[in-house]
């Protein structure tokens, strides 16, 4: 099996694991920086997308290993920020979990090895999963604290991704460095 082969399987497997919008259980009273890093773990669809935002990233290498979960999480903090105020965002469910599949494959396009591209995709998934956790917190959670909670479990579901992805491409011989850069 090539070494593109494997990576597409991997790819596959992950996009068909993923289940539509699981990540939404009903939540306590007073929540806080707990139930917020919760919420991200609560859902198969969602954990898929975070950690594939991580092997995307590390997919393309350079600085994109930070700045496309850099983006993902600056875009997630600006969606939740919407959801709080009021706005509305059609398609959420289906975008989030259009998310695990488009994200998995871009990890096994070779021409989505752009470090501009896997930002631009990140942000815009990004948003999608911040509205989702922003319009799931409850009215008299402690907003500050859910908020950190879920970008903490999410900075650290990239992380897990990101290692994940270096792995692989240490499996498959194709060093990261090699990949285009932001």
């Amino acid at each position: 099996m090539s070494k593109t082969s494997r990576l597409a399987a991997v790819a596959a497997a992950v996009a068909l694991a993923a289940t539509p919008a699981l990540a939404h259980p009903g939540h306590l009273a007073g929540a806080g920086f707990l139930d917020g890093a919760a919420h991200p773990l609560g859902g198969l669809d969602h954990l898929i997308a975070m950690v594939t935002v991580g092997v995307y990233g590390a997919t393309i290498g350079g600085r994109a290993v930070l700045a496309v979960p850099g983006a993902f999480l600056a875009a997630m903090l600006a969606g939740g920020l919407f959801a709080l105020t009021g706005g509305e965002l059609p398609l959420v469910e289906p975008t989030i979990y259009a998310s695990t599949v488009v994200l998995a494959l871009l990890c096994v396009m070779p021409m989505s090895r752009n470090g501009l591209i896997g930002a631009a995709f990140a942000a815009a998934f990004g948003l999608f999963h911040g509205f989702a956790h922003g319009a799931e917190m409850p009215a008299d959670a402690a907003a500050l604290g859910y908020a950190a909670g879920f970008l903490t479990s999410t900075a650290g579901l990239h992380a897990a991704g990101i290692a994940l992805g270096l792995a692989l491409h240490r499996l498959v011989g194709r060093p990261v460095e090699d990949s285009q850069s932001a």
